[in-house]
């Protein structure tokens, strides 16, 4: 089995929040630091990925800097992890997911033993949330390739990739709606002072 490292993404400006999301504050700590803490049991280590010029939210743990050029996005954060990991597989959990759990992380990777590229969570709605995943090692250079020829959207990767998506009917009795949450919003904050 690959070696495992724990990739916490916590490198956006969070324009639409107005603030940087890793920062935030929930249930005693910040949302960078609990979803280090979720993936630490289930990794050799934990990074957490953050833009240049930016401070690391969760010190306790090692810092990794995106290449240049900036606002390259997420994926950037999983080219420069995948660069610093050696042979690494990446689990990949964005910060601004404040409800997934170490069930959903334990079960990707769990069931991360065939021979796609990225093993990822789908919601209800079939949205997929290549955030909440896992990176297989083989994803890196079509990472790398799509940064290179100005492709930065998560998303729009995934047609390159070999894909297993996880979804409702792999999570039994698991509320994915809650659980796949995402902050983006002012708005949302609420949600998450309600929560604690």
């Amino acid at each position: 089995m690959p070696q495992r490292v724990g990739v916490v993404l916590a490198g956006g400006r969070g324009r639409r929040l107005g603030r940087s999301k890793g920062g935030i504050e929930f249930e005693g700590t910040t949302l960078a630091a609990r979803a280090a803490a979720l993936l630490w049991p289930l990794c050799g280590s934990v990074l957490i990925s953050v833009a240049e010029g930016h401070e690391n939210p969760a010190s306790g743990y090692p810092t990794l800097v995106d290449r240049p050029p900036p606002g390259r996005g997420p994926l950037a954060g999983i080219d420069a992890a995948f660069e610093a990991t050696g042979n690494a597989d990446l689990l990949v959990l964005a910060c601004d997911y404040p409800f997934v759990t170490a069930v959903i992380l334990g079960r990707l990777a769990a069931l991360a033993g065939g021979t796609e590229n990225l093993v990822m969570m789908t919601d209800f709605a079939g949205r997929d949330h290549p955030l909440v995943a896992l990176w297989k090692r083989s994803a890196a250079p079509i990472v790398r390739a799509a940064l290179t020829g100005g492709r930065f959207k998560v998303r729009a990767l995934l047609v390159d990739l070999a894909v297993w998506r996880l979804g409702p009917e792999d999570f039994q009795g698991l509320d994915l709606d809650r659980t796949l949450f995402n902050v983006n919003e002012p708005e949302h904050l609420e949600r998450l002072g309600a929560a604690e």
